[in-house]
């Protein structure tokens, strides 16, 4: 039985809201959108005692760019800062050290905590295609466990499969009819421009949709502009430049009546954005062929859309969402995500790296 294939036969949690009590947790993660945030609130929530250390601890455009595309050169300053955080920590001893994507966690960091904390359980989750990640292999020896939200990567790997979550305040319900009938908020990444100009065209006069392309900085734009054929028709004001905040996002889901979700073009798993639509109980319009795989696909919920050529049909936004089963919704909400990570084996580690 494949991965996907698992999950459909295993639809409901194990535990619910496990007790993490008396756990000590390092959290490394980037702050993006504020699910780290989330992430640690929940652990909180559970009885955790959480220090939060930054992946990507560099924030500024420029420096983003240096992590993506000069990597080597960032590092030494990254464990600089990773070994001075844990000293103003006191070098504490945890039971567990949890890194989500570990973009600038080094081997010899991995190597030092492990040596440091010989008992302590190494949990790796990464939800970016590790054909996005080029240094993400050489990290896995040093974790007990090691989950993806990408089937690709899981197989090849060796990994296990946990599709993603999504956070508390999705599924508020909306108040009166949808403002939107589909929006679109997330990074203009890849060809995500050229599929939402070219799905917007596509759309009749009737139909209203709310769209918000983010890029780190105007040069961003140029940079894109120059190196980027999907940018070829694109213009400056097409962009937003500022983040959305969190609340923010939330508002334009109840307000929309479909959500359009684009992965990154290298990658299998299933995007935050397809777990958000889920918990709001909105529509999804997506290029994610794989999402007809999961438990919890109704072709009445979810159209998938060309890349090279979106488009719509006029049907999908006039028929009703068809609610799905309880203990669905559950499994893909935040809770049910760490019950997934943060199992029954609790602190329990092999020591070592393999």
């Amino acid at each position: 039985m494949d991965d996907v294939a698992a999950l459909r036969e295993n639809v409901g949690p194990a535990e619910r809201g496990r007790s993490l009590a008396g756990q000590r947790i390092l959290f490394i993660a980037v702050r993006d959108f504020g699910y780290a945030q989330q992430i640690t609130d929940e652990l909180r929530r559970r009885g955790a005692e959480v220090d939060y250390l930054l992946d990507r601890p560099f924030d500024t455009p420029i420096m983003s760019a240096a992590t993506r595309y000069m990597r080597p050169a960032i590092m030494p300053f990254a464990d600089r800062y990773y070994f001075r955080k844990l000293a103003e920590l006191g070098n504490k001893e945890y039971t567990q050290v949890f890194v989500l994507n570990g973009v600038t966690v080094s081997t010899r960091l991995l190597a030092a905590l492990r040596a440091r904390m010989p008992r302590a359980r190494f949990l790796f989750y990464i939800w970016d295609s590790m054909r996005n990640r080029p240094s993400a292999p050489a990290l896995l020896p040093y974790f007990d466990d090691k989950v993806t939200f990408d089937p690709e990567a899981a197989e090849q790997y060796d990994m296990r499969l946990r599709p993603l979550f999504f956070a508390p305040g999705f599924e508020t319900p909306a108040d009166g009819e949808p403002e939107y009938d589909l929006s679109f908020i997330g990074t203009a990444h890849s060809d995500r421009y050229h599929i939402i100009s070219t799905l917007g065209a596509a759309l009749g006069t009737e139909v209203k949709p709310y769209w918000y392309l983010f890029l780190k900085a105007p040069w961003v734009f140029y940079a894109e502009k120059l190196m980027n054929p999907a940018f070829k028709r694109a213009r400056r004001d097409d962009f937003k430049y500022e983040t959305l905040g969190f609340a923010k996002v939330q508002q334009v889901f109840r307000k929309s009546r479909a959500i359009v979700d684009i992965e990154h073009p290298h990658q299998m798993g299933l995007t935050m954005r397809t777990f958000e639509a889920l918990g709001s109980g909105k529509k999804l319009i997506t290029t994610n062929t794989h999402v007809r795989d999961y438990p919890f696909y109704d072709s009445q919920n979810m159209h998938v859309i060309d890349r090279a050529n979106p488009s719509l049909p006029d049907e999908f936004l006039k028929t009703p969402y068809r609610p799905l089963p309880q203990e669905l919704y559950y499994q893909y909400s935040l809770a049910g995500w760490v019950d997934s990570l943060m199992g029954s084996d609790g602190a329990a580690g092999t020591g070592n790296p393999k």
